[in-house]
């Protein structure tokens, strides 16, 4: 947990009544590679976003457990979420903006 890029303990993620993510603890060096494979449906995605906050934009959802980058935990109340992102980006296959404009999308 010390040397760690990013670390998860116990998350639990639930869209509604669903609960998507099931007790995914796991530690990332930096400057490491890691892949998260799977069958279409299993969270992947799920879990990625979690790690710039962009399932906050999803009514209904809820998250259990801890998620710290470069020791912090992101979920804290003090987090700003805008900075969060600005230094943990996302790439999909499909484009995914945030409800803002398209200016404030690239910035």
């Amino acid at each position: 947990m010390e040397n760690s890029k990013i670390d998860t303990r116990d998350v639990n993620f639930w869209y509604g009544d669903f609960h998507a993510l099931k007790g995914i603890s796991i530690e990332i060096q930096e400057k490491s590679v890691v892949a998260f494979i799977g069958p279409s449906g299993c969270g992947k995605s799920t879990f990625l976003r979690l790690f710039n906050r962009m399932n906050d934009l999803i009514p209904a959802t809820r998250l259990q457990g801890e998620i710290r980058i470069d020791g912090q935990n992101i979920y804290d109340k003090n987090i700003e979420v805008d900075e969060l992102r600005k230094n943990v980006g996302m790439v999909f296959q499909r484009p995914n903006p945030f409800p803002k404009s398209i200016f404030e999308n690239v910035a």
